[in-house]
This record gives structure tokens, sequence and C-alpha cells, in this order.
């Protein structure tokens, strides 16, 4: 497990995937949810030219197997969605950070917009298109006649279910592929941010519209999701925002110079002592010439005997030029182990240290 999630064993095309922990809650319930209703499914299914004979599938545990496969097929289904995304990101020079697979779907984690114009649409278009394709594919497979039973209850779900996915991934709200498409094309007369904040008031309108249905035809599910729309459309103008803030600035000005640093050979003693005078998340180890050597969590030092060496509790550094570019700075910062980041002058010396907090003075100070 990584401090996200369940991190899986293989990377399909490179792109690691994660599990929310929340997914272990949702996998379960959905599993139930279809398993309690095949007798239903098979009906809709029926009126769709799927002949099913809903006993068999109704009887001892059958109905579970069936949920379970469904379920973990439409995750499945939500994977295949979000490697679209990926892979066409890479063909723009955009690299994927890792697929979340969470409580309300999945989600492809980029390490920046494609600032090619147009091409945050084509990005975004690709999910609805892959996930359309492959609703397509497994119903020219049923049409067939080659599948029968549990397999193509399973197959028809996963095909109606991908055919809504594409849908609902269609409307007009960031962050889903809808929105991206709106914001991308709104860019073209616009311009980046006017075309987000154009985009932002189409999302809220969107989300209580969402929100209010969810809550007329009491769907929780639904309501979650406008609520997440609701919160992630904002964040997406707030984000924009601050990129644009970003533009032309060096990391030396949001930074907090002269951090509190220690020497390699103090004790845990020594450093306790000072995080009762100056309390930090982290301090940076230094040598003679003022180099970072590494990092010293303070929730690390109630470990071990008091007169133990810091070498013990030592982190790997990282490190980024006092005038490297804000904004690509700030992309490293939000994956940086420590949260924070070693600010160096060319000749290797610690010059400050960015961390979240700088950043948000830093936008707060600009934006008073």
């Amino acid at each position: 497990m990584t401090g996200r999630g369940w991190r899986l064993p293989f990377r399909p095309f490179g792109v690691p995937v994660e599990l929310d922990p929340t997914f272990a809650l949702i996998l379960p319930l959905f599993a139930w949810l279809i398993g309690s209703q095949v007798a239903g499914f098979a009906e809709l299914f029926a009126q769709l030219g799927v002949d099913l004979d809903p006993a068999p599938l109704s009887t001892g545990a059958a109905p579970w197997l069936l949920g379970a496969s469904a379920a973990i097929g439409l995750f499945a289904s939500v994977l295949v969605h979000e490697l679209g995304h990926a892979i066409v990101a890479r063909v723009y020079g955009v690299r994927t950070q890792r697929i979340t697979l969470w409580f309300l779907g999945g989600v492809a984690q980029l390490d920046d917009v494609p600032r090619k114009r147009g091409a945050e649409a084509i990005v975004a278009i690709v999910g609805p298109i892959t996930s359309g394709a492959l609703s397509l594919l497994l119903w020219t497979l049923l049409r067939s006649d080659l599948f029968g039973g549990g397999v193509a209850f399973v197959m028809a779900y996963l095909a109606v279910t991908n055919a809504g996915l594409a849908l609902f991934n269609l409307l007009p709200a960031l962050p889903l592929d809808g929105g991206r498409v709106l914001r991308s094309l709104l860019a073209l007369p616009l311009g980046d941010a006017r075309a987000t904040r154009v985009a932002g008031a189409v999302s809220r309108v969107v989300a209580i519209a969402l929100g209010v249905y969810g809550f007329l035809t009491l769907q929780v599910f639904l309501l979650a999701i406008a609520f997440f729309v609701d919160a992630a459309g904002r964040a997406e103008v707030a984000a924009s925002q601050a990129r644009r803030a970003f533009e032309g600035r060096r990391v030396r000005e949001a930074m907090t110079p002269d951090p509190v640093a220690v020497d390699l050979g103090w004790s845990l003693e020594q450093l306790r002592r000072l995080r009762a005078f100056r309390s930090h998340t982290a301090y940076p180890v230094l040598d003679v010439d003022g180099a970072p050597i590494g990092w010293i969590r303070a929730s690390d030092l109630d470990a071990g005997d008091g007169e133990a060496p810091l070498a013990d509790l030592l982190r790997p550094v990282e490190t980024v030029g006092a005038d490297e570019d804000l904004e690509t700075a700030v992309r490293r910062l939000a994956a940086a182990d420590a949260g924070r980041l070693l600010v160096v002058e060319r000749d290797g010396r610690v010059v400050g240290v960015l961390a979240k907090a700088d950043v948000v003075r830093w936008l707060q100070q600009r934006a008073g």
C-alpha cells in the first residue's frame, strides 16, 4: 500500500494504477447491488434483444458471483477509459503520474494540462470514445450468439454501463471529459483564463441540476457526484488562476529563505531540543559546505535512543533551483515525499525551502 492507496503490481502501458481505500468499500457494494437485481437486469437486457433465462441466474450463489464479476468488470472498464486519456496525453508529451480507482470511478492524474491549442479536447474526448467503442464491441459479441448464461449477463451489463459511462462523461462539467472539451474549445476564441471561468460556471449549473435530480429521486450516489462536480469545478478554476499567477515567476520569490538546518553529527536529543523552540515538519541536513544531504522528519524524532546518530533517520532529499520556473516546481512539490523541496543555488548551496504553505502564502499575498 502506498501513501495514497494500494498500488497494483502491474503498469499497463507504463502507467501506475492505485486503488484508493474507498475502492474497498464501493466494490463489494456494487457487487451486492448488481447481484440483488439480477432478475431485473435480465428483463432489461431482454428488452434490448439479449434473451436470458433469469431463473438459473437468480439461484443459489449465482447472483452474487455475477454481481462480483460485473462489478470487477465495471472498474476494469473505468481503467480502460482512463488509459485512453493517458495514452493520448503521452502523444502531446504529458506524462500520467498515476490512475486511481476510487469511490466515484477513476481519475488519470496528468503532470499538466496539454498546452497545445485544442489538445485538451482531444485528450478528453478519447475517454468517452474508448468507453463507447468497448460498449459496441461487447454488444457485437453478444449479437453473435456465441455467449449465453452468466457470461452473456456480465457482457450485457458492461455493454450498457460503458455506454452510460461514455454519455455521462460528455456532460459539460469540469472535471468530466465533456467539461474539458468545452473549456478547450472555448479557449480557442476566449483564451484559457476566460474559458476556464465560463466552463466553471457551466459546471456549477450542471452540478446543481444533478443534485436536485438526485435529491428528488433519492439517489445518494448521484448526490455524491453532484457535490464532487461542484467542488472539482471550483478547484479547476482556482488551479487556472494559480497557473496564471505562476507565469514568469521563479522559485526564490515564493520560498522561505534561510531554513533551519542541522548537522549530521547531531544526536536525536539535540534535535528534539531544537524542535521544542523551532518546530517544523522536517529539518534539512547539510554538509560543511551548505549542500543538502537529506531530510529528518519531525515525526521520526520520538523513535530510538536519544544518543543515536541522525543518519539512522535520514530520508532522501529533493531539491529545486532557486531560479527554476515556479509552476514546474509546484507540480514537483505536489509529489514530493517530504511535502517540501530544498531550494539551492547553482553552486549547490541551500538558500531556502519551498513548502505547500509557502505557495499558499505567496498566492494570498498576490491576491491581496
